[in-house]
């Protein structure tokens, strides 16, 4: 890291991070009240992607996994429709979650190959990578398609954006380990706290510049123990459960 750039990050606010069972902790009582956490943070991941594609006009590919992460890429993705030139979707899990899904494809998304993606690569202007999230994994490496597909952009001349969906694929949430099929990103839209591994390991040279978007687990997370505080310059974003919201309905 550079030294200027290590030093604006020393500066910068002191942020708690969370391991990831802190995080699934904090979630399950807004889980289980019904709220649609989810939709909120796919609709938050979809401004994200839009402000990118307002300053490069282009199509997106979705790399959608088989969890919620791929739920959330997926969700936003039938919200982008309108934004991109075109959203391709490739499913790198035999598994999806199928309402995203179908509600990606009747917005207008088409699904595509692995193979078919790679030969196009260099039509995109966005990558959304929404392959693994924060789920008990005893190996976070990719595998199969995924990994083809990322190291297939890995060797891109020219990368498009890359937007990583709540922390890069393949970065462990907790110590931010990874191996070297991981793609960097330049934006990681994380949901619901900032995730420890984001900020520990090699986090900080994988996730780009990080927006937390606020799903009103605050109260929640406060029951729990920060894994750390590190100095971090990252984006709040508001949705319609974040605590500024709900406080100014009551």
């Amino acid at each position: 890291m550079p030294e200027s750039a290590s030093g604006a990050r020393e500066s910068a606010p002191r942020v708690p991070a969370y391991e990831a069972d802190a995080v699934r902790a904090a979630e399950k009582p807004s889980l289980a009240a019904g709220l649609p956490l989810m939709r909120w943070a796919a609709s938050a991941l979809a401004d994200v992607v839009a402000a990118e594609l307002r300053a490069r006009p282009g199509a997106i590919l979705v790399i959608a996994g088989a969890g919620d992460n791929g739920g959330d890429a997926l969700y936003a993705a039938a919200e982008l429709c309108g934004a991109a030139d075109r959203v391709d979707v490739v499913l790198v899990r035999d598994r999806v979650h199928r309402a995203a899904l179908e509600a990606a494809t009747a917005a207008g998304a088409r699904v595509r190959s692995t193979s078919e993606a790679c030969a196009d690569l260099a039509d995109y202007t966005v990558v959304i990578d929404g392959i693994l999230g924060i789920g008990r994994l005893a190996d976070r490496r990719l595998r199969g398609s995924a990994r083809a597909l990322v190291e297939r952009v890995l060797s891109l001349p020219t990368r498009p954006r890359v937007v990583a969906v709540d922390l890069p694929s393949g970065l462990d949430p907790d110590d931010g380990s990874a191996d070297a099929a991981v793609l960097p990103a330049d934006v990681t839209v994380t949901f619901g706290a900032l995730k420890a591994g984001l900020v520990r390991g090699r986090g900080p040279d994988l996730a780009g510049r990080v927006h937390l978007v606020d799903l009103g687990l605050d109260a929640a997370l406060r029951l729990a123990r920060p894994a750390l505080t590190a100095p971090l310059d990252l984006v709040r974003v508001s949705t319609p459960g974040s605590s500024d919201a709900v406080a100014q309905r009551a």
